[in-house]
């Protein structure tokens, strides 16, 4: 129960957090262009921070180089060919199942 609580508030405590933006800035608000170009580049840096700690660590430790890499060139040719995250992602994600079902 002690686990359901914990899960359930925090749910709710990240629901506030997300909430609190469009109750801030939902009026008619002009946000600077400085602060604005800013926020468009928040999910681009999270994505980039997530792949660089999943290719470079293996809970805590340096990964080796294998299919997470691999997948991952992978990924970036993909992107640079097609310009679409979503097709990006899917490329990636098929070439490392591809990969690991081969064996590396």
């Amino acid at each position: 129960m002690t686990t359901f609580l914990i899960f359930t508030f925090a749910a709710i405590g990240t629901y506030l957090i997300r909430i609190s933006g469009i109750v801030i800035f939902g009026r008619e608000r002009d946000i600077p262009p400085r602060i604005e170009r800013a926020l468009q580049l928040v999910g681009p840096a999270a994505m980039a921070a997530i792949v660089a700690n999943t290719l470079l660590l293996d809970e805590g430790q340096w990964r080796g180089f294998g299919a997470w890499h691999l997948a991952a060139i992978v990924a970036v040719g993909v992107a640079l060919w097609r310009r679409s995250s979503g097709v990006t992602m899917a490329a990636g994600a098929v070439a490392f199942a591809a990969l690991l079902l081969a064996g590396l």
